[in-house]
């Protein structure tokens, strides 16, 4: 507790992103983070860039989960929802969709500096927790905060927000 607010510790994690998907979370377009399996509870992830940028290089706070398929029914009058949530589940394989509440964008740490500083880095296939290791002591003591911030509110969802690259 701090004042009359309840403080949330958040988890903190890799999370790793391909170059296009972390550009559409940076400019804003992108507000909901899709994938197979992840945790039920809002989460501060660190972003590890595939190729060819191999670098941290920016933090997304993760808040609520979505099942797709209560989308399904939620937003059953959209045809094109619909569509769009059935090919998600289908093809990509996804199950959740992750509010995207906050980017940060943040100084970079090459996968060689990463490597080099933090014994047996390897980049993670999907998202590694970090709370309590080395790598994330090595990330809090080297990564900058820049100015640039995206922030996004989910007061109400759209059916043209659902689902959509």
């Amino acid at each position: 507790m701090y004042g009359n607010k309840v403080v949330q510790v958040l988890r903190k994690m890799l999370l790793s992103f391909r170059p296009d998907v972390y550009e559409k979370i940076k400019s804003g377009l992108k507000i909901f983070e899709h994938r197979r399996n992840f945790p039920d509870e809002p989460i501060m992830a660190y972003m590890y860039v595939s190729s060819p940028v191999k670098a941290i290089t920016g933090i997304v706070y993760l808040d609520k989960r979505h099942c797709l398929s209560d989308w399904l029914e939620e937003y059953k009058e959209d045809s094109n929802a619909i569509a769009r949530i059935k090919e998600y589940m289908k093809t990509y394989h996804y199950r959740y969709a992750m509010e995207i509440a906050k980017f940060q964008e943040t100084s970079k740490i090459s996968l060689d500096d990463l490597r080099k500083n933090v014994p047996g880095f390897v980049a993670p296939q999907m998202y590694i927790y970090l709370d309590g290791t080395e790598l994330l002591e090595y990330i809090e003591s080297n990564l900058k905060m820049i100015d640039l911030q995206v922030e996004h509110s989910f007061e109400r969802i759209e059916a043209c927000q659902v689902c959509v690259h």
